[in-house]
């Protein structure tokens, strides 16, 4: 079992994050910046059907990376926290869609990663303030919270209904580069 040892204050207790976590929420910040020029096809038309596709591409983009931790639980120990860990994901995979959707393919990937960072940081460095994060990780906070993952994942999906993954500052932020 491989873990990476993050420590960003000395004198508390290191996270230790698994590769099984790390890997599946690279996949997921990296997922929306692929998928967005796919779907840069479907502006022109609008139609539901089409709006009704970008929402499910956005859900299924957040969902799949979320799925690692659960298929690697067979090969995982016992004591392997997958469910929170998925859920983890999921928050962090409609985070980056999020961020794509309104402020471009670049921005959408370094948010969720920033993100990311930023909670293991917080979780290292304030246990007490991580234990109200929607993420968990921290020694404090060790349980999983899928009405929040759930609840992001849903507004990520309806971002990308009603946008089809690109809102119009972004459309005009490429127009001009």
């Amino acid at each position: 079992m491989t873990v990476f040892e993050l420590r960003v204050d000395p004198a508390k207790t290191p996270r230790f994050t698994p590769v099984w976590e790390a890997v599946p929420v690279l996949l997921a910040v990296l997922t929306p910046a692929l998928l967005r020029p796919g779907l840069a096809s479907w502006e022109m038309p609008g139609r539901a059907r089409i709006r009704a596709r970008a929402a499910s591409i956005a859900a299924v983009g957040a969902l799949l990376p979320a799925t690692l931790p659960w298929i690697a639980h067979w090969r995982l120990p016992p004591d392997a926290r997958w469910w929170d860990i998925s859920c983890n994901v999921a928050f962090f995979a409609a985070v980056s869609l999020l961020a794509t959707t309104f402020l471009g393919r670049l921005a959408g990937p370094i948010i969720g990663l920033c993100s990311y960072a930023a909670a293991i940081v917080v979780q290292q460095s304030a246990p007490q303030l991580a234990a109200h994060l929607p993420v968990s990780g921290a020694s404090t906070n060790l349980t999983a919270h899928p009405v929040a993952s759930i609840a992001i994942v849903a507004a990520a999906s309806a971002a990308w209904y009603g946008t089809m993954g690109q809102s119009r500052f972004a459309r005009n932020l490429h127009r001009n580069n």
